[in-house]
């Protein structure tokens, strides 16, 4: 059996918003136990990973589906870059849970950026696509954007030595992330059904 590059694609979407999910969680813990060491750290090192991998199957199954067009060149290239950025951000928690938390939280930085320009990339070229769900599918993405910002805000508060504000911000983030990634990984779904069973 053959797997398509719409399954690989939708197997992407919802790996990341699982990713999102462990993240959200672990991001919560860190709050409840403020700061360097927590072991909400792995779990958003754990998620982070998810969310690489879940871009990762994106750009994969976007490029078997890839029609030419400029605006689905964006979007691959959004997911590689933010799955570039989860890949930072693992690292950056790992280092974060060891101890190293300024190490970590610079490193986090670096990684939401990438995430940002990704998520960026992903929602211009969903606004400008031919697909029956851009807007949500654009509007997910742009949420998501606002939460990886969000993140890195927090993030630089933490470092400014305003920790239990920034982990709360950071928080806020994470959740803007999962509602991000859920609608557009809806949309995506509903993409793909209407291009299974039009009517």
């Amino acid at each position: 059996m053959e797997v398509t590059g719409e399954e690989i694609l939708l197997t992407g979407v919802w790996t990341q918003v699982v990713g999102t999910v462990i993240a959200a969680i672990g991001e919560t813990i860190v709050v409840k136990n403020d700061g360097a060491g927590s072991p909400g750290y792995r779990l958003v090192s754990i998620g982070n990973g998810f969310e690489g991998a879940g871009n990762s199957l994106q750009g994969v199954g976007a490029i078997q589906l890839f029609d030419g067009t400029e605006p689905e060149l964006l979007r691959i290239m959004g997911d590689w870059i933010q799955a570039s950025g989860n890949a930072t951000n693992t690292v950056a928690a790992e280092l974060q849970f060891s101890g190293e938390e300024t190490e970590g939280l610079k490193l986090d930085v670096i990684g939401d950026s990438f995430q940002a320009i990704g998520l960026g990339l992903e929602a211009y070229g969903a606004s400008n696509s031919k697909a029956r769900f851009k807007d949500l599918l654009a509007a997910g993405n742009t949420i998501q954007l606002v939460g990886a910002v969000i993140e890195g805000v927090g993030e630089n508060f933490i470092l400014r030595g305003k920790s239990e504000l920034g982990l709360q911000i950071t928080a806020f983030g994470s959740y803007a992330q999962v509602a991000g990634a859920s609608m557009a990984a809806v949309a995506l779904t509903m993409e793909a059904s209407v291009g299974i069973n039009p009517e």
